[in-house]
């Protein structure tokens, strides 16, 4: 089953807007798990111990190690 373009992950718990992933659940839904993450870094390892998808968690992982490789480039 082909994965929708508008979300990130099998679960729904991320889709994109505006080609940007956001948060579709929870007290950030609606905003951009990049923003998310760098106003509460916590809020990563909050969803990497809680009983999400092992997709999601991938996901997740995946944006987090890509705003830590463009940090590294500037």
């Amino acid at each position: 089953l082909p994965i929708s373009n508008d979300l990130v992950d099998y679960a729904r718990r991320m889709v994109m807007k505006d080609g940007v992933p956001i948060f579709n659940f929870g007290k950030h839904k609606g905003r951009p798990v990049k923003e998310v993450f760098e106003k509460e870094p916590s809020y990563y390892d909050w969803i990497m111990n809680a009983d999400f998808a092992l997709h999601t968690k991938q996901k997740v992982s995946e944006i987090l190690n890509e705003m830590k490789l463009n940090k590294l480039k500037k």
